[in-house]
């Protein structure tokens, strides 16, 4: 449990140093690409070492430097594949944004283990916790995570952005899929892994709360995701 509260204020100071600078630094708001774009975010090195004490407990951390014009919310959804099409397991929180840019930090190792999300732009902080919880037993299972690609992918307003993808088996072999292959379930499905989870981000015009659900992504022909 003190590992956990610990793992959280690092969090919490990690965001805040940086952050701080969401709407405000232009250079560092470099690190972003257009008008409408997300990517991994480039750390400092004090920005770094904060980050590998995060990793202490929960296995790996990743945050993501948003720009959006025009978005005035985000939120954040977990999914599970159950029969080839994503169910909504639940939405950890979202934002309201006063500035364009921003970022999206996720703290986890097996999400079965527990996982935190921060989001931050203007000075202000969101930061919550959650847990997915099977149904059977995970302890003895493989799990993999990929994560958004390293150059910067185009944002659209009230479209999901895959973060995360994770997959859990108990078979011996363990292929890691990209994170595009969320528009595609019903390939990821023939993998035939036990669990498959997925985080996503959604950018809304609108203000955050008056946003309807986001629909679950709808199962795609393509054999594989465009390159």
């Amino acid at each position: 449990m003190r590992t956990k509260r610990y793992i959280s204020l690092l969090l919490a100071a990690l965001m805040a140093l940086t952050l701080t600078a969401c709407g405000g630094d232009k250079d560092k708001d470099k690190e972003t690409d257009g008008d409408m774009t997300i990517q991994p975010a480039q750390l400092t090195e004090e920005e770094q070492a904060l980050a590998d004490l995060l990793a202490l407990g929960m296995g790996s951390h990743h945050i993501f430097s948003f720009q959006v014009k025009g978005a005035k919310s985000v939120q954040l959804q977990v999914y599970e594949l159950v029969d080839g099409e994503w169910s909504l397991l639940q939405s950890p929180g979202g934002a309201g944004l006063s500035a364009e840019n921003g970022r999206i930090a996720l703290s986890f190792g097996k999400l079965t283990d527990g996982a935190r999300v921060a989001i931050q732009c203007d000075g202000q902080v969101f930061s919550n916790e959650f847990r997915i919880e099977p149904a059977d037993d995970v302890s003895g299972m493989s799990f993999g995570t990929s994560t958004l690609g390293k150059g910067p992918t185009d944002v659209e307003l009230d479209q999901e952005i895959p973060l995360a993808l994770q997959v859990a088996t108990s078979t011996g072999e363990l292929r890691m899929y990209q994170v595009d292959y969320f528009e595609m379930p019903r390939e990821l499905a023939k993998a035939g892994y036990e669990h498959i989870y997925a985080i996503t981000a959604t950018f809304s015009a609108k203000n955050f709360g008056a946003a309807p659900s986001v629909p679950s992504a709808g199962p795609s022909a393509q054999p594989s995701p465009k390159q």
